[in-house]
């Protein structure tokens, strides 16, 4: 009965959104004429003659003025909108990132004239779901620019699917529109400034092609022995050596090494409770687990050459494929067999997350190398509980930010989700492996 009612307001909302986006009147104009039928109705009852017809007169005239300028505003709004449409000039749209790794997206209008009483605003639609409003400005005599920081939900590719402009009055209360359609996307990137305390790490392979820009140690040199040389410094001899055999031996110093060695880092979007939890839960557990992998991969990253292996082929641009991070951003749960993933070979660094069913878990730990690094990420953690406080505080209204943690409260699988949680975790620990929990 619940998905019903659901599906029924939902498509009754769709269908205003529909209807309010073929007309150019809005809101603000109605609200305007039930304000003018209140006062010139109810504001005069009572009163005597004299001052009902001063009352109208003053109304009349207050009409006429705001009229004068609505309409002047209107006629500014549709020279700027008719000159536009027929220069058949597009948008320009320009994605950046901030230092903090967060998407700018500017916009540029050439031939474009922003209206002397109104406004022109952009706004673009993400995957016909997520929309946004940049303010344009005059940036020459015709030419519009418009700057805004996106502030899109997940961690994910988006599509831009269409830019639409809206020229509007000066009171907001028409809107003619042009829309173009666009193929442009834009990667939201994991942002986290955390640093995760990994021990050591076995590494896959020596490479010596591979420069760092720090030294690496090269262990087990300063033991080394070889026999002396004209060019070895002589401080260097073994005498206790030279005492019994004669022969000048002499100790290999610690070398540094500018090479370091290769780290394959390899994890895990198996989810099999994917379709079994609300979409926006998912989501939220999906951008915690893509955060805790780009903070591993971070931390390794200082001191050593990575490579990171992902168990499914990029859903991103091939421009932003060279970029780990971009690469992570482009990963999705899924419901295939991790077995075949993580192969027979040695592994330096597994990612593993408590959406994995745990009797797989269990095959792949058996498999894996006792030095080989765990990182589990304990997913139930990512969302916030909900204290009573909240519960008496969100009785009637349940602010946007906290629907999430209402979700996963609610959810009849959750219980389900906290014990293969738990699974996971004792197998972990009833190993003994080299593992830690983000």
């Amino acid at each position: 009965m619940y998905v019903k009612v659901k599906k029924i307001v939902d498509i009754f909302c769709r269908g205003v959104k529909y209807i309010r986006s073929k007309i150019c009147v809005r809101v603000t104009f109605f609200i305007v004429l039930l304000f003018v039928f209140f006062v010139r109705e109810y504001a005069t009852a009572g009163a005597s003659e004299k001052v009902n017809d001063i009352a109208l007169l003053l109304l009349k005239s207050s009409m006429f003025v705001f009229g004068a300028i609505i309409l002047f505003s209107i006629v500014t709004v549709l020279a700027a909108y008719i000159m536009y449409r027929k220069s058949k000039a597009k948008p320009e749209i320009k994605f950046t990132y901030s230092s903090a790794n967060e998407v700018i997206c500017e916009v540029v209008c050439n031939k474009l004239m922003i209206p002397f009483a109104g406004v022109v605003k952009a706004g673009l639609t993400f995957d016909r779901q997520y929309e946004a409003l940049i303010m344009l400005k005059r940036l020459k005599h015709r030419q519009a620019y418009g700057r805004k920081e996106l502030t899109l939900p997940n961690i994910k590719s988006y599509d831009l699917d269409k830019v639409t402009l809206f020229f509007q009055d000066i009171f907001r209360m028409f809107s003619f529109k042009i829309e173009f359609g666009h193929r442009l996307a834009v990667v939201v990137l994991p942002v986290s400034d955390n640093d995760v305390e990994l021990s050591k790490v076995l590494y896959t392979m020596d490479n010596d092609e591979i420069r760092t820009e720090t030294v690496h140690r090269k262990e087990g040199e300063l033991l080394h022995f070889k026999h002396f040389e004209s060019s070895d410094d002589i401080r260097r001899i073994v005498w206790p050596v030279y005492a019994k055999t004669k022969e000048l031996i002499v100790r290999m110093i610690e070398m540094q090494s500018i090479y370091a060695s290769r780290i394959d880092m390899y994890a895990s979007f198996c989810n099999s409770y994917r379709n079994l939890l609300e979409k926006t839960v998912s989501d939220k557990f999906l951008n915690t687990y893509k955060t805790g992998i780009w903070d591993v991969y971070k931390s390794l990253k200082k001191d050593n050459e990575v490579r990171f292996i992902p168990d499914q082929k990029s859903k991103i641009a091939i421009e932003y494929q060279h970029e780990v991070s971009a690469q992570i951003s482009g990963m999705d749960w899924h419901s295939n067999k991790i077995e075949e993933y993580f192969g027979n070979g040695k592994v330096s660094v597994v990612c593993i997350s408590s959406l994995i069913p745990s009797q797989e878990t269990e095959k792949i730990l058996d498999k894996l190398d006792s030095n080989t690094v765990i990182v589990f990420a304990s997913l139930k953690s990512s969302v916030e509980k909900i204290s009573i406080k909240d519960i008496l505080r969100e009785i009637f209204t349940i602010p946007e930010e906290k629907k999430i943690n209402w979700k996963w409260l609610c959810s009849i699988n959750r219980k389900k989700v906290l014990n293969n949680d738990s699974a996971v975790r004792n197998a972990l620990i009833s190993r003994k492996l080299n593992y830690i929990e983000i």
